[in-house]
């Protein structure tokens, strides 16, 4: 999160006899800003508690597992000071310079930004796998563009990205949220002025401060009621697609706001004594209160909860009581005698670039040295975070910000905010393009490979004519192993209602057989499609990311929250009528992640789970239908397949397997096929298992895209001999 500097003072000329008025009026004026731009060694101790607590959970989730509200806090931070610059420039001339202040705010954040950016780049193309360096490229580019919180709430709701690892540039995301207030909080004043003098039938001008704050405050306060509204909708609804969200993250930066004109107006009211007994104890206690809320927040949130949302306003409203506070520098254990402290404000100047350096620290120690982050390891690199970012701060920051000749015309800051960001997207551009024609390349070559005798399943199956089936013996094209997934898959999103697609052969003149299930059932689609085409079948497809069709009962998606519950279920009801009332439909194959669903320790529940999974499966069948089971590709406990192969040494033997006793387990929906009788139970272990060993690697070809989906690759491999499979399945009920 940026780090937003306290505004110069300005100058103030001394005034003739004569112009004693509008000395006293410029006086006034200029006294609640000056509240604001005096130095508060607090928010430097505040700064250095919230970039503390990012810093440690990012070493150390267990340890600090609500860490994370220290962005929040920055948050707080940014809007308090930024306001007070804006108001306090609007109150002295009546407008707000915004070109100037855009040029500022480029010559205070980008250099540092922009330099880890590259540092960050570079490392991802020598250090980062290549099969996750195409996502990479893509979240830099848009880290550069200042857009990547909107990548991450994308990705939130992509059902195959919510599996993803943190990206190399995951900090950047509330960099993003802060650039993009930057560019719009002046804009909402400047409206709010011009709104004003409509209203008011007059210009605004450096004496209409006491008119213009009722405006002010009122656009502040519709901000943050409207934003934390949004907040609490959507952390509900789509929590991961929240936490990212500019407008859901708003009303932290409009509650800094009002913070700033409450301190404006206490100022210029003068009627409170800092001196008196009353308020010392106020400036000594409330400050820590705030602290002990930021805290305990740290402390005790975790990922479990619905956050921001309304429960973001604990870590927010603390940030505010240090804020509202302005203590006397007198008192002895008081926050700003703290804060003072040479450790304590130092951390804090260098907060922006600690932020921006140590995550990259963290991510790339275990790809550069091949080991884990344990708590010397920790120590080490939280202690060289702050040490890089003292010197980022020193030798980038400060001569940035300060340089004369870059501050003398504004077009310089402007060619610098545009001129690197672009050559960075266009050095990702170049190498975006090479990834993807070695994609290109993989793919035409693995299609003419399909029918090679000891190719993918091909060579599982009759191991004896190929003997090293399960052997690497040369590196992975693991870039377009990751992407070997199809694009175009016809799948009911999870902010989506209903899709089905038609495969196979489409007039269908031996039959229909559908497809239900969830993500793996749309994996395995290509199998279905590259077989029953050449069969005379057609092939329906009714597939939801995370839903497995079994259910019409929301509290048996166990592990999924409400929103996701009645969606899967309504959705579920609907396929369930819909096949029920085709008269085409000959065939019903469900398939899914099933060891994903239906757990639980209450033997009552399990049974509970299986009568209800068997009577939507016994309605199929009453409606004319025969229903079979795929079984699920093999588990696999090795994380992204793609990924732990882009780190082995070849020759390797079995790389990445998994053993079979932990792979194939007798799980809630099998046990269901088993009670229902008539269901037939096609089984895929075979295509990927020996007796003892699940593998990922087979006949030349990486089985699993991600962590859990069969590749499209591999799924066209399987085909025709899954096919048959299903084939005589279908025989056994006499058609």
């Amino acid at each position: 999160m940026a780090s937003s500097e306290h505004p110069a003072p300005a100058g103030a000329g001394g005034a003739a006899a004569g112009a004693a008025p509008v000395a006293t009026r410029a006086s006034r004026r200029s006294s609640g800003s000056a509240a604001l731009r005096e130095f508060r060694p607090e928010i430097q101790g505040l700064r250095a508690l919230s970039v503390g607590v990012v810093v440690i959970y990012h070493l150390w989730p267990g340890a600090l597992p609500g860490g994370f509200i220290g962005v929040d806090v920055f948050f707080v931070i940014s809007g308090f000071l930024i306001s007070g610059h804006l108001l306090g420039e609007l109150r002295r001339t009546g407008k707000v310079a915004i070109g100037s202040f855009w040029a500022r705010r480029i010559r205070r954040l980008l250099p540092a930004s922009l330099l880890v950016l590259v540092v960050t780049l570079v490392a991802t193309l020598i250090w980062v796998p290549l099969s996750n360096r195409a996502d990479e490229l893509v979240n830099i580019g848009a880290s550069a563009l200042y857009a990547i919180n909107w990548v991450l709430a994308n990705n939130a709701v992509d059902y195959l990205a919510q599996n993803n690892a943190d990206s190399v540039v995951q900090q950047y995301w509330s960099l993003a949220v802060e650039e993009q207030f930057y560019v719009l909080w002046p804009l909402l004043l400047m409206g709010t002025v011009l709104v004003a003098g409509w209203v008011l039938r007059r210009r605004i001008d450096a004496d209409s401060w006491k008119s213009l704050r009722p405006f002010v405050v009122g656009v502040l306060v519709l901000v943050f009621a409207a934003s934390l509204i949004y907040s609490i909708y959507l952390t509900a609804t789509r929590p991961g697609a929240a936490y990212f969200n500019t407008f859901v993250r708003a009303w932290e930066f409009a509650a800094g706001g009002l913070a700033s004109v409450a301190v404006m107006w206490l100022a210029d009211r003068r009627k409170l004594d800092r001196s008196s007994r009353g308020m010392r104890v106020v400036s000594a206690v409330v400050p820590w209160v705030g602290v002990a809320l930021i805290a305990v927040s740290a402390y005790t949130f975790s990922g479990a909860l619905p956050f921001p949302g309304i429960v973001a306003a604990i870590p927010v409203v603390g940030a505010l009581l240090v804020l509202l506070v302005d203590p006397p520098a007198s008192e002895r254990f008081g926050l700003r005698t703290v804060s003072a402290f040479w450790p304590v404000k130092s951390i804090g100047k260098w907060s922006y670039s600690i932020y921006l350096w140590h995550w990259p620290i963290i991510v790339f120690f275990p790809l550069v040295f091949g080991v884990g982050i344990g708590i010397k390891a920790g120590i080490a690199l939280g202690l060289l975070s702050i040490v890089v970012g003292a010197l980022s701060s020193r030798f980038v920051e400060d001569p940035a910000r300060y340089n004369r000749w870059w501050a003398a015309k504004r077009i310089r800051s402007y060619a610098f905010a545009l001129g690197v960001p672009a050559l960075i997207v266009a050095v990702i551009a170049a190498n975006m393009t090479f990834i993807q024609q070695s994609i290109d390349e993989a793919a035409n070559q693995a299609t003419t490979q399909l029918e090679q005798p000891c190719y993918g399943a091909n060579g599982i199956l009759d191991q004896g004519a190929c003997p090293d089936v399960f052997t690497a013996t040369e590196p992975i094209d693991t870039a377009y192993a990751s992407q070997d997934l199809d694009p175009n898959w016809c799948l009911v999103q999870l902010d989506n209602v209903w899709r089905n697609c038609t495969y196979g052969d489409p007039k269908g003149p031996n039959g229909t057989i559908a497809i239900v299930g969830d993500s793996h059932a749309a994996a395995m689609t290509p199998s279905f499609d590259e077989y029953f085409k050449t069969q005379g079948w057609r092939v329906v497809t009714y597939t939801r990311f995370g839903c497995p069709g079994l259910t019409t009962v929301p509290e048996q998606m166990v592990g999924k929250d409400a929103a996701e519950q009645i969606a899967c279920t309504d959705w579920t009801k609907d396929v369930l009528a819909d096949i029920e009332s085709r008269d085409d439909i000959d065939v019903v194959a469900y398939t899914d992640w099933s060891r994903a669903y239906f757990t639980s320790d209450d033997p009552g529940q399990l049974q509970a789970f299986r009568d209800e999974i068997d009577a939507n499966w016994s309605a199929v069948q009453a409606s004319g239908k025969d229903v079979i089971f795929v079984r699920d590709v093999p588990g696999n406990s090795v994380g992204d397949v793609p990924t732990c192969l882009a780190g082995i040494t070849v020759p390797a033997a079995a790389p990445c397997s998994n053993p079979r006793q932990k792979a194939i387990i007798d799980d809630t929906v099998l046990q269901a096929v088993a009670q229902n009788g008539d269901i037939p139970l096609v089984d895929t272990s075979q295509y990927f298992c020996t007796d003892e060993t699940c593998m990922t690697f087979v006949g030349g070809v990486v089985t699993y895209a991600d962590n859990n989906h069969m590749s499209n690759t591999y799924a066209r491999s399987i085909a025709p001999h899954l096919g048959r499979d299903l084939t005589a399945a279908i025989e056994s009920f006499g058609r």
